[in-house]
């Protein structure tokens, strides 16, 4: 309702008009300031709202990671796994697991599956596959030894791989090296747990890369691939055999 305006200037003179009018423009002004601050406050409580969202969806991520965590890390059973074949020296083979090396690289990635198949390019591309070149039989490499010759049999290759995976960022736990019998006799590679989908996944850098780059073979439907003699990850190993130790024989 608008008040007219001759009955305005008969009830106030004109300062008092004057006066009034300020105060109007004023109010005018608070309420737009306030209205203002209002709308402010709408988008840091939307933009809080989607935090909030955010951070609970990665705690039940975290959540569902640690139960697989506990899982994998327990559904096997553990033994100690030991390789004697570096003079003679009684190692755990967890023990070839530092990804803190000299050199060890890093590999870049959308997402840890992507790091995953990066880091299997990565040696397949700079690792040149050869016999052990060693005249004692099997003898393991550490990662930076594997890294200055830029060649390797199959476990060297692994376990270099396995630290770049885990220097690059990926769970400990979703990596795996094993030994077994694959098509053709004794085998290591590596399985990562991928995180699209949970399951296995063979990243083998030297026998059949091309049925392991992008993922192509599950374990379960990797049929060159037959029993695990042991596995270990950077904390556990898992000796699905009798035997524990290793020998250059």
């Amino acid at each position: 309702m608008k008040l007219n305006w001759y009955i305005i200037k008969y009830l106030f003179n004109d300062n008092e008009i004057l006066l009034l009018k300020e105060d109007v423009t004023e109010a005018n002004t608070i309420i737009n300031d306030l209205l203002k601050e209002i709308e402010m406050y709408q988008e840091d409580l939307t933009e809080a709202k989607k935090e909030i969202k955010e951070l609970l969806s990665e705690l039940e991520q975290e959540g569902n990671n640690n139960e697989l965590e506990q899982y994998w890390n327990n559904k096997y059973a553990k033994g100690e796994v030991y390789y004697a074949g570096r003079e003679g020296i009684r190692m755990d083979v967890r023990q070839f697991i530092n990804e803190n090396d000299y050199g060890i690289p890093t590999v870049n990635g959308s997402n840890n599956d992507a790091k995953a198949n990066n880091a299997l390019k990565w040696v397949k591309n700079n690792i040149r596959y050869t016999l052990s070149d060693e005249t004692n039989g099997e003898f393991w490499k550490y990662s930076w030894e594997t890294l200055n010759k830029k060649r390797g049999d199959c476990e060297d290759g692994a376990i270099l791989m396995m630290n770049i995976m885990i220097k690059s960022g990926i769970p400990y736990w979703r990596i795996r090296l094993n030994a077994g019998d694959v098509e053709g006799g004794g085998h290591a590679y590596i399985t990562y747990l991928r995180e699209s989908d949970n399951e296995w996944y063979i990243l083998d850098w030297c026998y059949w890369y091309n049925e392991s780059v992008n993922f192509k073979k599950t374990w379960n439907k990797a049929k060159k691939y037959f029993g695990i003699w042991f596995s270990w990850n950077k904390k556990y190993s898992f000796n699905e055999t009798d035997f524990t130790v290793i020998n250059n024989e």
